[in-house]
């Protein structure tokens, strides 16, 4: 008993082919999407470094300040 299957197999074949396409597709976009948040976690991480720098900086001259303060009064008394 022969089966007519030709349409269904080109059917098939055809969906098959989208379906890959398509998941092809979401894959790059899920990989352009991973590249950029990483750049954004490169970006975040330098801008946070920078911050944790300026900060010691801050604290490194309030600290001088704070001791030259100290020392000018105590010349007043």
């Amino acid at each position: 008993m022969p089966f007519n299957v030709g349409a269904s197999h080109t059917s098939i074949a055809t969906g098959a082919a989208g379906a890959v396409a398509a998941a092809a597709g979401a894959g790059a976009a899920d990989v352009a999407s991973e590249a950029a948040f990483q750049r954004q976690l490169a970006a975040l991480t330098a801008s946070s470094t920078l911050a944790a720098e300026r900060d010691v900086e801050l604290r490194v001259v309030s600290t001088n300040l704070t001791t030259i303060k100290k020392v000018a009064d105590e010349r007043v008394q």
